[in-house]
C-alpha cells in the first residue's frame, strides 16, 4: 500500500524538479537584463572589474560583491551614507536624493554631467539603477570595510533611557576612535516593529513635518553606532531608547523609533541575546573619518544623548596621548538623570587634574516650565547611586549643592553659554555628535561668536541632512556679513528673524531644498534690491504666514 505512495511522491518531486529547472532556463535567457559591466577604481591603483546584471541597484550589486558601503536605512534614501563617486554619467539625482547633497556637490555634479568638467560626481548608490556599464571610485577606507560576528557579553543600564552594549567581536575590529558600525536588525523584528507601529509613526511624521517611509520585506536593515571604546577586540555602544515623536515620550504610550530603540529593544529584551551563548550579532565596518586633528589646537566636544559615545572615545584618546591644549567639553542633557553617573567621577576627575580642561554638562529641561534646577526624586535618586567620592566632587566643583536639593549647574541650551567659555580662536575645532537641532544650533552659534570655519566643524551627518544644513549657515555668515557691509537698517534685528526663519523653521525640519531657495531669495535682495530692508522684511514676514 505505500509503494503507490511513494512511487507518486517521487513522480511529483520529479516534475517539481523539472519545472524549477525549466523555470532557471526561461529567467536566464529572458528574465535577466543585460549583462553590463562595473568597475570599481580606488587609490593605489586598485581596479577590479565585475560582470554583472543590468538594473540591479549600485547598492545591492556592491554589497552583494564584498564592498560594504554603508547604508543605515535599507536603501530608501533617508540615511545618505551610501554615497560612491562615478565617472559615468548615470543621471542627476532623484528628488529623495537632492536633500543630501550640499551646493559644492550639486556644483560639481552640474559641471559633470552638463559640461564634462570635473573627477566624476556623487549619488546615492542605492538610487542608481545599473543598465549601463558604470565605473565608479571607492576610498581606500571603503575597502577596508569588512563583516564581523559578535556576542553581547555585557549589558549595563547607565540612566533610564540609555544603555551600555559592550561586544565582543570574533576577531579585532581595526577602528579609530569616532568611527561607527553598523548592526543589522533580523528581518522578523524589523517586520514586527512596523506592524505593532506603523500607525504612530506615520502620524508622527505628519506632525513633524517629515515623508513617512513605509517598511519594505525583503530590505536589510542596519542602523549605525558609533564605539565607545578604544579597544580592538572589544566594543562599547550606547544605545538610546527614543520615541519617534519627542513630544510623548515611550513610557507614555509614545511610539519607539525604527533606529536607534528598535536596536535597544532587540538587544535588551529579546531572550535569544544570552551573553556569551547568545546567538551572533551581525555587523560591518568601521565606518567613518569623525577622528581627532593630529596637529595642535583647542578642541570643543559637544554631545547629547547617545550622541555621547564617539565623543567618549575621543575624550579617551585624547588623555591617553598626553594631549596638553585647551579643551571643553558640553554635555547636553534634559535633567541630572539623563547623565550617566558612571562616567560623571572620571569627567570630574580629568577637570580636577588638568587645568586645561573644563568639563561643562548643561541641561535643558525636560518640558516646557520644567526648571531642572530643582531636583526631583529620580534626580535625587541618581545623585545617590554615585560612591561617596564622586558626590563630593560634584559638590566642590559646584554643580550640586551641599543639601543635594539643586543643580548649580548650566541650564538652557549649549549654543549661547559658547561665548561664556571661549574666545574666537584660529585654531579652535568642534567635535560634534547627539540631535541634529543641537548639531545645527551649536555650529550656528560658534560659526557667529567664534568664528569657527567650516572645516572645523566635524561630526557624522547620519542624518544624511547635516551637511548641506551646514553649508547653508555658511552662506547665511557670508550673507550677514554682507548686510552689514551695506550698512542696511536695523541689520541685526533682521539677521535674528532671518536666523530663526532659516533654522527653526526650516532646517530644524530637514527642508533642505525650501531652505536653499530662502538663501537664493535673499541673496537676490541684496543684489538687485533698491529698498533692501523693504524687501528682507516682507520676505521674511511671508515664512510666518
Amino acid at each position: 500500500m505505500l509503494t503507490p505512495l511513494f512511487l507518486g511522491a517521487g513522480i511529483l518531486a520529479v516534475l517539481i524538479l523539472a519545472l524549477s529547472l525549466v523555470c532557471e532556463i526561461i529567467f536566464q535567457f529572458f528574465g535577466r537584463g543585460a549583462k553590463q559591466k562595473l568597475t570599481v577604481i580606488s587609490d593605489d591603483e586598485f581596479k577590479k572589474e565585475l560582470n554583472i546584471e543590468g538594473g540591479e541597484r549600485l547598492l545591492a550589486l556592491l554589497q552583494n560583491n564584498g564592498f560594504n558601503i554603508p547604508a543605515a536605512c535599507g536603501g530608501m534614501a533617508t540615511c545618505g551614507q551610501c554615497k560612491v563617486k562615478l565617472y559615468t554619467d548615470v543621471g542627476l539625482y532623484t528628488a529623495v536624493e537632492t536633500p543630501h547633497f550640499d551646493m559644492r556637490s550639486r556644483e560639481n555634479a552640474k559641471k559633470f554631467l552638463e559640461d564634462g568638467i570635473g573627477d566624476g560626481y556623487e549619488r546615492l548608490a542605492c538610487q542608481v539603477r545599473v543598465e549601463k556599464d558604470v565605473r565608479l571610485y571607492l576610498s581606500k577606507d571603503a575597502l577596508h570595510v569588512k563583516k564581523y560576528t559578535a556576542r553581547a557579553v555585557k549589558k549595563i543600564p547607565i540612566t533610564s533611557d540609555k544603555m551600555e552594549i559592550w561586544l565582543k567581536p570574533s576577531k579585532p575590529v581595526p577602528y579609530k576612535p569616532g568611527q561607527y558600525i553598523q548592526l543589522m536588525l533580523p528581518e522578523d523584528f524589523v517586520e514586527e516593529h512596523y506592524k505593532k507601529y506603523e500607525t504612530h509613526i506615520k502620524k508622527a511624521c505628519e506632525n513633524l513635518g517629515k515623508e513617512f517611509i513605509p517598511y519594505k520585506p525583503g530590505n536589510t536593515m542596519y542602523r549605525g553606532y558609533s564605539l565607545a571604546s578604544y579597544e580592538p577586540d572589544l566594543l562599547k555602544l550606547i544605545v538610546r531608547l527614543a520615541p519617534v515623536d519627542p513630544s510623548r515620550s515611550v513610557d507614555s504610550g509614545g511610539a519607539p523609533c525604527i533606529g536607534p530603540s528598535c536596536v535597544h529593544h532587540y538587544i535588551q529584551e529579546q531572550s535569544l541575546w544570552n551573553f556569551f551563548l547568545g546567538e551572533k550579532i551581525h555587523f560591518t565596518g568601521p565606518y567613518g573619518h569623525f577622528s581627532l586633528k593630529t596637529e595642535p589646537h583647542t578642541a570643543v566636544f559637544v554631545a547629547g544623548g547617545a550622541g555621547l559615545a564617539p565623543i567618549l572615545a575621543l575624550l579617551e584618546q585624547w588623555f591617553i596621548e598626553g594631549r596638553q591644549e585647551k579643551a571643553i567639553f558640553f554635555l547636553g542633557e534634559r535633567r541630572l538623570q539623563d547623565i550617566p553617573m558612571m562616567y560623571l567621577p572620571k569627567w570630574l576627575k580629568w577637570q580636577m587634574q588638568n587645568t586645561n580642561f573644563k568639563f561643562i554638562p548643561v541641561l535643558s529641561g525636560a518640558f516646557r516650565d520644567d526648571d531642572p534646577a530643582m531636583l526631583n526624586e529620580i534626580d535625587k535618586k541618581c545623585f545617590l547611586s554615585l560612591a561617596d567620592e564622586g558626590k563630593q566632587l560634584a559638590k566642590k566643583q559646584g554643580y550640586i549643592d551641599e543639601q543635594e536639593q539643586q543643580w548649580q549647574g548650566e541650564k538652557g541650551f549649549i549654543g549661547p553659554l559658547l561665548n561664556k567659555y571661549l574666545t574666537p580662536d584660529p585654531n579652535i575645532v568642534f567635535y560634534l555628535c547627539g540631535p541634529a537641532p543641537m548639531t545645527v544650533t551649536v555650529i550656528d552659534a560658534a560659526a557667529n561668536v567664534l568664528n569657527l570655519q567650516k572645516e572645523n566643524a566635524l561630526f557624522d551627518d547620519f542624518t544624511g541632512t547635516l551637511t548641506p544644513s551646514v553649508d547653508i549657515l555658511y552662506q547665511k555668515l557670508e550673507l550677514k556679513e554682507k548686510m552689514f557691509a551695506l550698512n542696511i537698517p536695523d541689520a541685526g534685528k533682521i539677521i535674528e528673524k532671518l536666523t530663526f526663519t532659516l533654522v527653526v523653521q526650516l532646517l530644524l525640519r530637514d527642508k533642505i531644498e525650501e531652505g536653499y531657495t530662502f538663501i537664493g531669495k535673499v541673496r537676490n535682495i541684496l543684489e538687485t534690491s533698491g529698498q533692501k530692508d523693504k524687501d528682507l522684511v516682507a520676505l521674511l514676514d511671508s515664512y510666518k504666514k
